[in-house]
């Protein structure tokens, strides 16, 4: 049970709750719980367990934080680059979105530009009310006063810009089923 729970939280990367890890694991609380225990008693790992007392998380352990840091200094000193400007504009004009509507927007893959934009704070994940198995990506308040406006709204010829993507993406979309 401790080595699932371990790979679940490590795929997952995020805290979660004891019920939803209960549901996940196809397990009572219980043996949750134990497992829970007997994983945060590992010392001397890369990774440590996290727990509030609510949610658990797999997190980089003290030791490793001076590295990391150094890694994350040298990640957010680079330019966000085209990727990272495209997927802003999607979550920007068109968000809240999916990973999956993002990377229709632009056309590839965007897990790993949407990564190192969550991690330097520019737009969050958050659990999407229409499926509770996916996250959906909207920008943070660090993005918007980064950009000196109070609301995505504010942005310049948002109307236009948000009416526009839609359009084409519909197009799109209506020429894919045609075919």
């Amino acid at each position: 049970m401790e080595t699932k729970l371990e790979a679940l939280l490590f795929a997952l990367g995020r805290p979660v709750s004891r019920k939803e890890l209960a549901g996940m694991l196809g397990a009572p609380a219980e043996e949750v719980e134990t497992a829970i225990h007997n994983l945060s008693r590992v010392a001397g790992r890369g990774v440590v367990l996290v727990d509030d007392g609510k949610e658990v998380e797999l997190r980089a352990s003290g030791e490793a934080s001076a590295l990391i840091e150094k890694i994350r200094k040298e990640e957010y000193g680079r330019d966000i680059g085209k990727a990272g400007l495209e997927a802003l504009s999607a979550v920007l004009y068109r968000g809240p979105l999916t990973r999956a509507e993002i990377d229709f927007i632009r056309g590839v893959n965007s897990s790993q530009t949407l990564r190192t934009l969550t991690l330097r704070g520019l737009v969050r994940r958050v659990q999407n009310p229409k499926d509770e198995r996916s996250f959906l990506y909207e920008p943070t308040t660090e993005l918007l006063a980064e950009l000196g406006v109070e609301r995505p709204g504010d942005l310049p010829d948002y109307a236009q810009v948000r009416d526009k993507l839609q359009q084409l993406e519909e197009a799109y979309r209506q020429k894919q089923s045609d075919l």
